[in-house]
């Protein structure tokens, strides 16, 4: 991880406590009052069964942090505690339902964008992060504020000497834990390139939104929306092993980010919901 980098997440987290203010108008958004009790989500780490990868235990143990960390406070200690935003990937039987309920929630606007993406040729492919260290550092740089706030790798470059080494992405050794990261491509005079990316990382039966990210000159070409509808297809179609006893797929929090985040999110239906991490 780069410095820059480092110093954006920890200024993030350390925005979260004071960006919790906006959760009783953010609830609104969902029909929920401020003191209404949540869903809860029993996060299962070795769902679909016990992980017999011995690298797993780490993924393992870190996710248990991650939860514990934001598992639901009494009094005033919960309004220092980001709620969870998720997608219950059991309510979509099948990846066309939840691409029409995205376009019903957004009156098709997300969906047109991605038509729109489609047709200007952009596509999207599983990549193996680490093969494209230069077009994601050329990603984040592109623009100097996201809705997460302020990219330090903007202001102050990128880490040097990084190579795009274009190497094939391969099947995690695991079906329960791993990350895995989506690309979208554009074609240019150089070839295609990477313009857009989502990591994602799974622990049992629920998987997180690790990055997204996309170019700050593509935006309005709708690659991002394209590249969020394949990968949610991917994950609601249920065909590949590696999505197969999925039930969570996790979006940051409710309270992080701008308005603009918070609403994408809501157009893609993601619902507000508290985590109950449940020991294997």
């Amino acid at each position: 991880m780069t410095l820059a980098k480092s110093l954006t997440n920890q200024l993030h987290k350390s925005l979260d406590p004071w960006l919790s203010v906006t959760r009783k108008a953010r609830l609104r958004d969902f029909g929920l009052k401020p003191d209404q009790i949540l869903p809860i989500a029993h996060l299962e780490p070795e769902a679909p069964q016990r992980c017999v990868h011995p690298l797993c235990s780490h993924i393992i143990s870190d996710a248990r942090r991650f939860h514990e960390r934001n598992a639901p406070r009494s009094g005033l200690r919960r309004w220092t505690v980001p709620t969870a935003m998720l997608l219950d990937l059991d309510r979509f039987p099948t990846s066309d339902s939840y691409i029409r309920a995205v376009a019903k929630r957004s009156h098709g606007n997300i969906v047109r964008a991605s038509k729109k993406a489609a047709r200007l040729g952009v596509s999207c492919t599983p990549i193996q992060a680490e093969s494209y260290t230069a077009s994601i550092a050329a990603i984040a740089a592109s623009k100097r504020f996201r809705s997460g706030g302020p990219v330090l790798s903007a202001w102050f470059g990128v880490g040097p000497n990084l190579v795009d080494t274009l190497a094939p992405p391969s099947a995690p050794s695991c079906s329960s834990h791993w990350t895995l990261t989506w690309g979208a491509f554009i074609q240019d005079e150089d070839g295609e390139r990477l313009i857009a990316y989502i990591s994602l990382r799974r622990v049992g039966n629920m998987c997180r939104t690790h990055e997204i990210m996309g170019h700050g000159d593509y935006l309005k070409t709708g690659a991002v929306k394209l590249l969020f509808l394949e990968v949610a297809r991917w994950l609601t179609d249920r065909q590949d092993p590696q999505v197969q006893g999925l039930r969570w797929l996790m979006y940051g929090t409710m309270e992080h980010g701008g308005a603009g985040l918070h609403e994408w999110k809501r157009l893609l239906c993601f619902e507000p919901a508290n985590l109950k991490f449940v020991p294997g």
